[in-house]
């Protein structure tokens, strides 16, 4: 997951600023220069530097909240080859700073801006620019003096341009919360309508995850076929295709597909999604009367990662509708150890999101 990571800059109005943007390889921000007017900073105490910190610390905190596992690279550090050293020594971060000569042509994303105040109305107006020159306007307004709503909505809408992954698991989160995904259709529906491939495959999984809590198997399904067209090695999409296809009774093309993420899966990898795969390969099974092979599923799932706790929830249920009570309790509670608190994914179906609302399983059937 990319780490939103910025080195806070004082801003001054009228006076040239250092640009320095520590940043992954894939998105990057530099906040070039942020500007208010004197007005505002005697009205309200609102300062660049603090308006820039409190913008970062909100991005970072919508990060965070998503727990998306969008591929991202480390993270780095350019600027224009003086300034880092200067600003290392001043934040006392010397040693921690790789200083990369560059031109600022090449940071992905660059920000400029400045707060207009109208009357009781305070507006942000930011201008930014990806590497290859195309061009974004971001406009959020609140009541003068309401700096929380103001770098709410502000990064909110930063987001959506550098990290729509991201953003859409986030809303995808809040959303859950209240079972109405227009939000994150929202965020999704304009991720896809951007250029910007690379984040395509992640949001055609997520909204086929929307799909499915909304009860719209075949939706779904489709969802989970677009994302694995743009990537056939994704091993979210097709580990939540099989699910899809086994609560739709399609027991032999689920175990199929779980099937192929343990053939895919490499060293590195996410090994909870394999354990899922084996989990999920195991209770397909059990449903169609294979018991001991079931069993031996679970088994390599645990082998695999130990502390995936829907394996015991998994071997609990066969272990109960097989007669075996006692067995089951004590698998259930192994679950419950594990995750005291269940989790609400955004990349895979399992846990808590597998598990339908009434609402929606009725409009499956």
């Amino acid at each position: 997951m990319m780490q939103l990571r910025f080195l806070m800059v004082p801003v001054f109005t009228g006076l040239a600023a250092f640009t320095l943007a520590i940043f992954n390889s894939v998105d990057a921000i530099n906040i070039e220069s942020l500007t208010v007017p004197a007005s505002a900073v005697g009205n309200t105490g609102i300062t660049p530097d603090f308006l820039i910190k409190t913008l970062v610390d909100r991005m970072e905190e919508i990060e965070s909240q998503a727990s998306s596992r969008a591929d991202h690279a480390p993270v780095i550090v350019q600027d224009d080859g003086g300034s880092a050293a200067v600003l290392g020594q001043y934040f006392g971060l010397t040693p921690l700073l790789h200083v990369v000569q560059t031109s600022f042509g090449l940071i992905p994303y660059s920000f400029s801006g400045e707060i207009v105040v109208q009357g009781k109305v305070m507006e942000m107006v930011l201008r930014g620019q990806d590497a290859g020159r195309r061009e974004s306007l971001i406009r959020t307004a609140a009541p003068l003096g309401d700096i929380d709503t103001l770098v709410n909505k502000t990064a909110y809408e930063m987001m959506r341009v550098v990290e729509p992954t991201l953003l859409a698991a986030y809303q995808f989160k809040k959303d859950y919360l209240t079972r109405d995904f227009t939000g994150t259709e929202g965020v999704i529906r304009r991720a896809l309508a951007s250029d910007d491939v690379r984040h395509h495959k992640w949001v055609l999984n997520l909204w086929g995850i929307v799909l499915y809590q909304q009860g719209d198997f075949s939706g779904a399904g489709e969802k989970f076929r677009q994302a694995l067209e743009l990537d056939p090695s994704f091993m979210s999409p097709l580990l939540n295709s099989g699910v899809v296809l086994l609560r739709q009774g399609k027991r032999d093309e689920a175990i199929a597909k779980f099937q192929q993420v343990t053939k895919i899966w490499r060293k590195g990898g996410h090994v909870d999604v394999l354990a899922a795969a084996y989990s999920e390969w195991g209770f397909a099974l059990a449903l169609t009367g294979r018991t001991q092979d079931a069993e031996n599923k679970f088994r390599q799932a645990i082998a695999t990662d130990p502390t995936f706790s829907d394996v015991y929830s998994a071997w609990a249920e066969v272990l109960s509708a097989n007669g075996k009570p006692e067995e089951a309790q004590q698998m259930t509670a192994k679950a419950l150890k594990l995750t005291p608190v269940e989790k609400v994914f955004t990349d895979n179906l399992v846990g808590r999101i597998k598990d339908l609302p009434a609402a929606a399983t009725a409009i499956s059937g």
